[in-house]
């Protein structure tokens, strides 16, 4: 049985696990061209090591996925 994720998103949530629980942060991470969606290492990643890799503000990326996972 999969864990169900509550907002807010941290820069420890992984990825494979936000993007399975919030399907409209997807759309995110293909905005800022980060390959991170199917990569077998997103079980892995968190949010602080992929905007590391990326040259993504953390902050700034935290702010869009919560808002996204939270809706409108």
């Amino acid at each position: 049985m999969q864990a169900t994720l509550i907002p807010p998103i941290t820069p420890d949530t992984i990825l494979d696990e936000m993007m399975a629980a919030y399907k409209a942060t997807i759309p995110l991470f293909i905005h800022r061209k980060m390959l991170c969606i199917g990569c077998p290492v997103a079980r892995l990643h968190d949010v602080r090591e992929a905007c590391h890799e990326h040259g993504i503000p953390l902050q700034e990326f935290l702010d869009e996925l919560n808002a996204a996972a939270t809706g409108p």
